[in-house]
């Protein structure tokens, strides 16, 4: 079992958004949670993910699962090209490579004896964390998934502010795929694109897990959108 929300209640004043509900997701699956604006979908979404603590209920998750979390309101900065984008999946890497840097610069400065062993042996442990990662092949990494999904045309130096919206949700459903999230949790990703492009994201999304074969919500208030692109569907209503 990937994630159990057990006898959830929640409410704003006195209205009750959740009554003792009860949830499971399991590993492998592909779950639709539809419900009108105002039902409390992005309500529900913030409390599994941390953002939001319950009024009663526990939400546990498993032990070390890696999450990855989209919603329509997720924004790009302008003056990133897509290759920016694509490589801030790996940010916690780079920020490793600048810490190893850092020691070196260090070593060239100092003579204590016993600092130097320290600062040495840092540098080993953090480098075996980059070779860990592949480090070294994020380059590789990012053509690839570029590619998979149609991105290389577009250009890996073009400037993010003149992307399209469904060219802006690929390229973010891409850097979540780089971080190999076990789950993806998708609070209407699709919400603000036009019934042309959210026909041809339904079918990228559908084409990537079939390929990847990850676990998922997907959030939304279209019920023919949440029966194509799950095997459950859990609707929420008053």
């Amino acid at each position: 079992m990937i994630l159990e929300v057990s006898n959830l209640s929640h409410g704003f004043g006195d209205r009750t958004i959740f009554d003792n509900v009860s949830f499971r997701l399991l590993k492998g699956e592909h779950i639709g949670l539809v419900g009108a604006n105002g039902e409390g979908k992005s309500t529900f979404m913030n409390i599994i993910t941390g953002h939001m603590e319950p009024d009663e209920g526990k939400v546990t998750w498993a032990k070390n699962v890696k999450v990855g979390y989209l919603d329509q309101h997720t924004v790009l900065t302008p003056g990133m090209t897509i290759e920016d984008v694509l490589k801030s999946a790996y940010e916690h890497l780079f920020e490793i490579e600048d810490r190893i840097n850092e020691i070196c610069t260090k070593l060239g400065e100092i003579t204590d004896e016993n600092e130097m062993n320290s600062l040495l042996e840092e540098m080993g442990e953090l480098q075996d964390l980059l070779d860990a990662h592949d480090f070294y092949s994020i380059d590789v990494k990012v053509e690839e998934i570029a590619r998979a999904f149609e991105i290389l045309p577009l250009g890996l130096d073009r400037d993010v502010s003149d992307l399209s919206g469904g060219q802006r949700t690929k390229i973010l459903l891409a850097k979540l795929l780089l971080q190999k999230p076990e789950v993806l949790l998708l609070d209407e990703p699709l919400g603000a694109l036009d019934l042309r492009l959210r026909k041809d994201m339904q079918n990228e999304l559908k084409r990537i897990q079939q390929a990847m074969g990850i676990t998922f919500i997907y959030v939304t208030h279209d019920q023919e959108e949440a029966l194509s692109m799950s095997d459950t569907v859990v609707v929420m209503d008053k």
